[in-house]
């Protein structure tokens, strides 16, 4: 009988030593050649995006930062000088040299001007990265790019400011022209275009719109003084027709209305009654002034006129009775201007309307409207909202040949006891809903508590007009 023996099992153990030792081998190849290349390809490309992050973000700050300084300088020369070199400190502020171990950094910012309106600083960077583990792979660095422009759009504005007695007694006439003073100068000359409407009794273009603005508009602002009551549907008017004069379509139109209280004016030709004692009489044809209420403890009480519209400045009184008011029961008392006047008309000397809106509610008379001092200070509102409304809707103006503009913008700000919901109804201020007067481009309204804020309140809306015009 024999026996039949297998080494079958001794051989195990040899076998089970040589597939560890291949799976050792296999894994430290694995290690060498994909791991570790990842790991070092993960590195590299980190460091790639975390620089190219920076070079970017770098070069979007540097083209903005040159557009806000296209304000600055005399001429184009010096705005786009001063705008590349701000351009050129806010990329070095933003990517610091040897971020990361880069080389080579190449920066250029360029200002230019690309259309009529539209000017614009092109910001181009480049950086050379070193890699680390990418060298293993026989490449040793990368160049990284980025681009950024920040365009930036011509403006026109006519600041319509309120100038009346209330700033005087509320002690902010001093604060406002300072405000207004700092807004100016945010501006650019030889581009943007800015003119000065002020407005107490009556209102009057204290600068036309002009490229060298800075020195006639905040000249008037330091002189001004503030007296009177609130015209402001005149002034409104007045600030649409100088922007229509000047028919720029392709730049940012704006009408900055700043006002601390009620509109309390309304400039019309008021029929005159037959038996007034004005000469000549009523059938002699109406009178050219403005109709004020005169207040008590904040209440109107009575109703004062006719008063000039078109004042001169500075101001020694905004209360003067028109030239022509002879025999006239205002002229001895400006209280007694109802004993003359019939009616107010539907429609103010400026085609604005003192009923068509609706926004507070008036009682007729005749033909027209009641002179009583309640009556007069609602339809005075009346007048400056629709007066808003006309502007925002570009309707023509029919004392100049009914020219047009469309896509004014109006911004308000509101200083202290104002109407709020009659200030956001002006600008189209998104944040009233709804809106029965919505019409046009929407703008804002920006309220200031006190003369403390008028500074913050004036800055808020250059800020918002500035990143408009980019």
């Amino acid at each position: 009988m024999s026996v039949f023996c297998s080494d079958a099992g001794a051989a195990q153990p040899g076998n089970q030593l040589r597939r560890r030792g291949f799976v050792l081998l296999t894994a430290a190849g694995m290690v060498l050649l994909v791991l570790l290349p990842a790991i070092g390809l993960a590195v590299d490309v980190g460091m790639m995006y975390l620089v190219q992050l920076r070079l970017s973000a770098a070069s979007d700050a540097a083209a903005l930062a040159g557009a806000r300084a296209l304000a600055r300088g005399a001429d184009d020369t010096a705005q786009h000088a001063n705008a590349e070199a701000t351009a050129s400190t806010y990329f070095h502020a933003n990517f610091p040299t040897g971020y990361f171990a880069t080389t080579n950094l190449q920066v250029t910012n360029v200002a230019a001007t690309d259309s009529t309106y539209m000017r614009s600083v092109t910001t181009n960077s480049s950086v050379e990265l070193p890699f680390v583990f990418m060298r293993a792979l026989r490449l040793s660095r990368t160049t990284l790019r980025a681009t950024a422009k920040s365009t930036r759009r011509d403006v026109n504005i006519m600041i319509v400011m309120d100038r009346s007695t209330s700033l005087t007694n509320s002690g902010s006439c001093a604060p406002l022209k300072a405000a207004a003073v700092n807004f100016v100068e945010k501006f650019a000359e030889r581009r943007d275009n800015l003119g000065l409407i002020t407005f107490g009794t009556s209102s009057q273009v204290d600068v036309h719109l002009t490229m060298s603005f800075k020195t006639p508009v905040e000249s008037k602002l330091n002189s001004l003084v503030c007296d009177g009551a609130t015209n402001s549907s005149q002034a409104l008017w007045q600030s649409y027709q100088e922007l229509a004069g000047l028919a720029q379509t392709g730049a940012l139109n704006v009408i900055l209305f700043f006002t601390d209280g009620r509109p309390t004016a309304v400039t019309e030709n008021f029929p005159i009654k037959n038996n007034s004692p004005c000469t000549p009489h009523g059938s002699a044809g109406p009178k050219l002034g403005v109709l004020t209420p005169g207040y008590s403890s904040g209440v109107p009480t009575e109703t004062w006129g006719l008063f000039q519209n078109t004042p001169p400045q500075p101001l020694g009184s905004d209360l003067t009775l028109i030239a022509s008011r002879s025999g006239c029961s205002f002229a001895s008392n400006k209280n007694q201007v109802a004993s003359d006047v019939s009616y107010a008309p539907l429609i103010d000397y400026w085609g604005n309307s003192l009923n068509a809106t609706a926004y507070r509610s008036v009682t007729t008379s005749g033909a027209g409207l009641g002179t009583s001092a309640q009556n007069v200070e609602n339809f005075s509102t009346n007048a400056a909202d629709h007066a808003a409304l006309r502007i925002r809707r570009g309707d023509p103006d029919a004392q100049h040949a009914n020219r047009t503009l469309s896509g004014v913008m109006i911004y308000s700000i509101g200083l202290g006891a104002v109407d709020d919901t009659l200030l956001k109804r002006m600008a189209n201020d998104p944040s009233l809903t709804p809106n029965p007067v919505a019409a046009g481009n929407t703008g804002r309204y920006v309220y200031a508590a006190n003369a403390t804020d008028l500074d913050l309140a004036f800055t808020r809306v250059a800020s918002e007009l500035l990143r408009l015009a980019r």
